[in-house]
């Protein structure tokens, strides 16, 4: 993702215009092609090394900040060695203190001899780095790549264009996405992409008139004063999954220079969503949530199809898991993070006023741990039925009891 300095973008009118380059174009394709050979050519090799064949090609792109964004990218693809459990300075000062000491003893003839005695020194045991061939290992030039995630030049331009967008919204106040809900099974999809990344939407249909139209008004970071850096950071993950949508416009309210911005973008703004495999970027809690609730309970599975369910005010819930008990009956569970004490409460009350819902209800704990709603948790018949705490993400114990409970609503 790229960095803030790397933002290439104006503003017009009370707009923010990002400087999106142009994918088809030769000579920035040519370009790209040049950096990703760089990377997969220097497998093995030391990051200076990296950095010595990169130079030339980077001062041939222009602007200036195109070029370290491309890379930045490129960098976040590759997996650098890991440095050892030593601590390198303390273990230099013992190398140093000991060269320094023999060298005092003598004129020594030539270099190898003066190793030599080094390495026969009482002393030789205590320098660990004595035996090693990088002393100076732990030095950020001296990392050396290991691996390297590869793509196409093409590709690589749509993550530039893509990153912008991500960098902006991390300064966002919040997003307004209007979509088409005719596509079921990608508006569903993306719907999962909210709840997975556990983001404040409040999902709506306009009216009628309007058919196979659905409102997602999204809070960002800006907007939360706690968490503010890992929600932001969530938001911009989630972003590639509305550009998989046929039909979408967005409009959000960005933190530019300290002056609000909005930024519009839709479907014709020429983003592609690199999430080819949707399980590949399903977070690893929720796996390991689904693996060990089909391994461990017999008598529910969790439904591939989560339904869309309406409450008050055109409001529409998307629930994180909906089971299927092994008579049919449909139960849904919706959870709620650190991030959302503003909708818990409206729904304490909606589900006060319609108890018969399969809904089950759970809270984390550093919710719980607010006086307000700790009350109305206490107080919500609902709750106490169909709701349980739970820290940073439920086991299947608790949902368990809860689905054994709801049942008989």
């Amino acid at each position: 993702m790229l960095t803030k300095n790397l933002i290439r973008c104006r503003t017009r009118n009370g707009k923010l215009i990002p400087a999106f380059v142009d994918c088809q174009n030769e000579t920035l394709l040519a370009q790209a092609e040049n950096l990703i050979e760089v990377f997969e050519q220097n497998l093995g090799r030391h990051r200076t090394d990296l950095d010595e064949r990169l130079a030339p090609l980077l001062t041939d792109i222009t602007p200036l900040d195109l070029g370290k964004g491309l890379r930045k990218l490129l960098e976040d693809r590759c997996t650098f060695n890991k440095k050892k459990e030593l601590d390198y300075i303390e273990e230099r000062r013992k190398l140093l203190t000991l060269a320094a000491n023999i060298r005092q003893q003598q004129a020594w003839e030539s270099p190898e001899e003066f190793r030599l005695a080094m390495q026969q020194s009482p002393k030789a045991a205590d320098c660990i780095l004595l035996q090693e061939k990088e002393i100076y290992a732990d030095l950020p030039e001296n990392d050396i790549l290991e691996s390297f995630d590869s793509l196409d030049a093409k590709q690589l331009l749509e993550r530039y264009n893509l990153g912008l967008v991500q960098a902006l919204l991390l300064n966002a106040n919040k997003l307004l996405l209007h979509v088409d809900s005719g596509d079921a099974a990608r508006l569903r999809r993306v719907c999962k992409y909210l709840r997975f990344f556990r983001l404040l939407c409040q999902i709506k249909t306009p009216d009628k008139a309007k058919k196979n139209h659905i409102i997602m008004e999204i809070d960002g970071p800006a907007s939360i004063f706690e968490y503010q850096r890992g929600y932001g950071m969530q938001l911009a993950i989630f972003f590639p999954a509305v550009c998989s949508l046929k039909n979408w416009q967005m409009q959000a309210e960005i933190i530019w220079k300290d002056k609000k911005q909005l930024l519009q973008l839709n479907q014709n703004s020429g983003l592609v969503c690199p999430y080819r495999v949707f399980s590949a970027y399903v977070p690893e809690e929720i796996k390991l949530f689904e693996n060990h609730f089909r391994n461990t309970v017999q008598d529910w599975q969790i439904s591939e199809k989560t339904p869309f369910l309406h409450a008050d005010n055109n409001e529409i819930i998307f629930p994180d898991f909906s089971f299927v008990s092994h008579d049919g009956k449909l139960v849904h569970l919706e959870l709620f993070h650190r991030y959302h004490a503003g909708r818990l409460l409206p729904r304490l009350n909606w589900l006060a006023k319609n108890p018969d819902t399969p809904l089950l209800i759970g809270v984390d704990r550093s919710l719980e741990r607010k006086p307000e709603i700790s009350e109305a948790l206490q107080a919500s018949a609902h709750f106490t039925k169909a709701g349980f705490i739970y820290k940073d993400y439920p086991g299947c114990e608790k949902v368990l009891q809860c689905l054994q409970k709801i049942k008989t609503i």
